[in-house]
C-alpha cells in the first residue's frame, strides 16, 4: 500500500513474460488464467520472486481455461491447505465463467483462505461476472460477504481501451457497489486512467481504494 492505504497493483502476465512492473506498484498480481491450481501454480512460478510488494497469486480467468466448476474450487482449497502457496499474501479468484450454483463454494474458499492468513481479492467482469448463470447473486452475495479485503471490477473488454468501460453486466449496479465491505480496487488498462474511474465511482457514492493495471509493461 502506499502511505494512503491505496493499492497500486499490477496484474504480470505468466505468459510474454514483464521484465519489470510499473514504478511504484506494491501488490504484484501473478496472472495465468487457469482455474486449474496446479496449472495456475507451474505457470506463476517463475515470477513470484518479481513480483514486487503484496505477491498475489491468481486463479480463474475470463476464457475457457479459467472456467471455475466446484471440483476446482476444491483443488484450490487442497492447495491451500497442504501449504502450496504459502509464499504468497493474497489470492485473487479471477471469477469470469463458471458453473451455476458456486457461491457457497466461493465463500468457503474465502474462509479457508482468511483463516490462512491470505488476503482475498475477487475480480469480475465490469460490475459482475458475465460467464455464470447466476452471476448477479452471485455479485451480491459476494459485495456483503466480509472475508473479502478487495473487489476488484474490471473496467475494460479487450484490455485495448483508450479509456475506462463503465458498462455493467447481469443488471448489477455500480451504485450496488457502495454498500461493499470490500476495498473497491478497480483493474484498468493504465494506471493514468486512474483518476478518470476514481471520480466516476465517487458518482456513484463508491470510494475506491487504489487500482490495479492490466496493460503489460
Amino acid at each position: 500500500m502506499n502511505a494512503d492505504g491505496d493499492v497500486q497493483g499490477y496484474w504480470w502476465w505468466t505468459w510474454p513474460e514483464s521484465q519489470a512492473a510499473p514504478k511504484n506498484t506494491n501488490m504484484g498480481i501473478a496472472f495465468s488464467g487457469w482455474a486449474d491450481v496446479n496449472n495456475a501454480i507451474g505457470e506463476s512460478a517463475p515470477l513470484y520472486s518479481k513480483l514486487p510488494g503484496a505477491k498475489i497469486f491468481t486463479i480463474g480467468g475470463g476464457n475457457s481455461n479459467g472456467h471455475f466448476t466446484k471440483s476446482s474450487i476444491e483443488a484450490l482449497n487442497s492447495a491451500l491447505s497442504s501449504g502450496k502457496l504459502d509464499g504468497y499474501a493474497g489470492i485473487s479468484y479471477d471469477i469470469e465463467e463458471g458453473d451455476g450454483g458456486l457461491t457457497n463454494t466461493f465463500q468457503e474458499s474465502f474462509t479457508l483462505a482468511k483463516k490462512l492468513g491470505k488476503k482475498v481479492m475477487v475480480t469480475v467482469s465490469h460490475s459482475a461476472p458475465y460467464g455464470i448463470p447466476d452471476g448477479a447473486s452471485m455479485m451480491r452475495s459476494f459485495l456483503s460477504d466480509t472475508n473479502i479485503d478487495y473487489i476488484s471490477p474490471q473496467l475494460y473488454t479487450t484490455g485495448e481501451e483508450a479509456s475506462n468501460e463503465f458498462s455493467t453486466e447481469k443488471g448489477v449496479q455500480w451504485s450496488e457497489y457502495a454498500q461493499a465491505k470490500a476495498a473497491i480496487v478497480p483493474s484498468i488498462v493504465r494506471g493514468s486512467y486512474y483518476a478518470d474511474a476514481k471520480s466516476r465511482f465517487a458518482s456513484y457514492g463508491v470510494a475506491t481504494k487504489g487500482y490495479i493495471q492490466w496493460e503489460q509493461v
